[in-house]
């Protein structure tokens, strides 16, 4: 998934004001660098689920060679994603 730079500033700011509002966290430093730095961990991590999708593709490519008619794609392409996931250690 690939948001915009506008949804990601949106998404950081909500969860922090969540955190903040809820008691979960108490800010060690000015809010507008604890935003800009959940908002590089975002695109950091929607970066991995990129190339991860990238990943998968492929070898849901090679995979489809030898696979019988009628697989569904989907399915397996998520199952090898989940797989690919595990092994790096990226959370889905």
């Amino acid at each position: 998934m690939n948001f915009t730079d506008e949804q990601t500033r949106r998404i950081a700011d909500s969860l922090l004001t969540a955190l903040l509002e809820r008691g979960g966290m108490v800010l060690k430093a000015e809010r507008g660098k604890v935003q800009g730095r959940i908002e590089e961990i975002l695109r950091s991590n929607m970066g991995e689920e990129i190339d991860l999708d990238r990943e998968a593709r492929e070898l849901l490519e090679k995979h489809l060679q030898t696979a019988p008619p009628g697989i569904d794609r989907q399915r397996l392409f998520l199952m090898i994603k989940k797989k690919l996931a595990e092994e790096k250690g990226i959370p889905l």
